[in-house]
This record gives C-alpha cells, sequence and structure tokens, in this order.
C-alpha cells in the first residue's frame, strides 16, 4: 500500500492527512473514501485498517489526524465534537478537489464517534459528498448516556456535571478528566482499547469539562432535513454493539430521509472485531466496499 502524505489547513491548524492507494490494483474509476476516526482516534489506527482492506479492491482512501491528534497541529489531548466536524469538512474539500480533477466521487465514512460527525460535516459541504457511511455511530448523545449509565447513573453524571460547572465558575483551575468517564465504554470495549488501541504510537488523551459539554449537546440525528433527500446512506453495526446499541442504527434508519441501507454484522460488537484478520472485520469492510460500487 502506498500512502501519499499531504497537509491542509482547518480553523488556522495544520492537519495531518494521506491518500492511501495499491498501485497495482488502482481503479481511478471507483470513487474516492475518507475515513475518520472515532473518538481519541488517530490516522494510523482505524484509518489506516480500512485503508489496507479498501486499496486492494481498487479504492484510494484518505484519512487524517483531527487537530491535536498524531502530527497534526491544535491542543494535545482535546476532543471538542464541533472541531472535529469542521476538521472533517476541510478534508472533504481538499479531497474534492482531487476527486474533481480526476473525474471520481466522494465517500465520506465514520467509525464510532465519527460515525455521527459525518453527518453534521455533511451540512458543511453537502455539494461535495456523492455518498456517507456511518459505522457503528450513535446519532443522540444524551439517549446513548442513559443506555450505558441507567437512569441512577445518569442522574449522578448529571450532578457531577453541575458541581463541576460551579467549581469552575467560582474561577477554579480546569483539571483534567479520564475521558471515559465522560464517555464510558463497556467491558469488551475497554479491554480492546486498553489491550489493542494503546499499542499505536502516540495514542493517549485527556479529556476536560468542555468534553463533556459537547458531547451531550451532540445530536446529528435531529438535524436530517431535505438536504440529505439524495444522498445514499449505508449503516453498518455491530447486531451486538453494547457500546453503542443497536436501536441507534435503528433510528437513524427510521430517521434519515434519503437512500439508504442497514446492514448488521452477525457477532459482532462495537470494536473488539477490528483487527485487520478477523473475519468479522473482512465481513464488514468487504460489505462497505460492494456498497460503494453498487451505490455511488
Amino acid at each position: 500500500m502506498k500512502e501519499q502524505k499531504i497537509s491542509f489547513i482547518s480553523d488556522g491548524l495544520k492537519l495531518d492527512g494521506a491518500f492511501f492507494t495499491d498501485e497495482q490494483n488502482s481503479q481511478p474509476s471507483l470513487p474516492i473514501i475518507i475515513v475518520c476516526s472515532g473518538f481519541t482516534g488517530q490516522k494510523n489506527i482505524h484509518p489506516e485498517r480500512y485503508a489496507r482492506a479498501f486499496t486492494p479492491k481498487g479504492y484510494t482512501v484518505f484519512g487524517f489526524d483531527y487537530r491535536g491528534f498524531g502530527e497534526s497541529e491544535g491542543v494535545r489531548e482535546r476532543v471538542l465534537i464541533e472541531e472535529q466536524v469542521r476538521d472533517i469538512a476541510s478534508a472533504v474539500s481538499i479531497v474534492h478537489e482531487r476527486a474533481q480533477a480526476e473525474g471520481r466521487k466522494v465517500v465520506l465514512a465514520g467509525w464510532g464517534m465519527a460515525g455521527g460527525l459525518i453527518l453534521d460535516a455533511f451540512r458543511l459541504c453537502e455539494d461535495q459528498i456523492d455518498a456517507l457511511v456511518s459505522m457503528n455511530g450513535f446519532f443522540d448523545a444524551v439517549r446513548v448516556q442513559k443506555a450505558l449509565r441507567g437512569e441512577h447513573g445518569w442522574k449522578a453524571f448529571k450532578q457531577f456535571m453541575a458541581k463541576e460547572r460551579l467549581r469552575l465558575s467560582k474561577g477554579g483551575e480546569p483539571k483534567g478528566i479520564d475521558p471515559f468517564d465522560i464517555y464510558p465504554l463497556d467491558p469488551v470495549s475497554r479491554e480492546y482499547v486498553f489491550t489493542e488501541l494503546v499499542k499505536a504510537p502516540g495514542y493517549g488523551v485527556t479529556s476536560t469539562f468542555d468534553f463533556a459539554d459537547s458531547l451531550i449537546s451532540f445530536c446529528p440525528e435531529k438535524h436530517l432535513d431535505e438536504r440529505y433527500a439524495s444522498v445514499p446512506l449505508l449503516i453498518a453495526h455491530g447486531a451486538e454493539n453494547d457500546l453503542h446499541p443497536v436501536t441507534e442504527a435503528k433510528s437513524l434508519y427510521a430517521s434519515y430521509p434519503g437512500p439508504k441501507e442497514l446492514f448488521l454484522l452477525e457477532g459482532g460488537g462495537h470494536t473488539e472485531w477490528m483487527l485487520d484478520e478477523d473475519p468479522r472485520f473482512i465481513r464488514f469492510s468487504g460489505h462497505i466496499a460492494s456498497w460503494v460500487s453498487a451505490n455511488v
């Protein structure tokens, strides 16, 4: 797989990106697929994993690091959803320029949290995107928080937020917060994060209270409108996903106004099967590649 590194600007910050191709199998008639990382993700984890899966099938894949991650500029270890949405839109503009020059289309794909981020980013660059792929995403953050924490846990989290907001309002110093205290993991996903993702160079993040505010305001499902009516969407989701419940995928499918398909991966949780040689990943990525070929 060949990597062509580039940089681009988002909100004045230089972000690190790369086009991936397989020179022996490249098919210039196929769309370029942009793969966006999920929460605390980096280009060298899942975007490159999907590039290794898609490029042998002839696709060109683009991956990048959000601000503050990998080699991209920006405040380190900070996740604000609205900033990452703008980073995605900036990446789309760069890829669209190349796609236009080559007479190709653009597919925007997002993994995990980015499964919803791409829906919000679409509103910023709708004329530059020909199809969307949402992989294991969630589309109403409060709904998912309640599902993961339970009613008592959600009430306790809101109390924590109120107490921390008051402390900061009185001039208290911002302090680091474990990101998974804000964005809780199911046990299987936690094991994967701390056995697999931590192996990636540079992986690690400390959140702040700003991320909690950003997260609970995130609800891309509420913003779906007629602009999406002509853009095909593939919703690909683990059928046994305990982190982002399968009800999220079904709710998006019911709400989405355009052409759509729902693919549920049998035996797939959220992320424990995200390994190049896992048969479930091969099946999942293969279905996505086939859908893009047939629908874009």
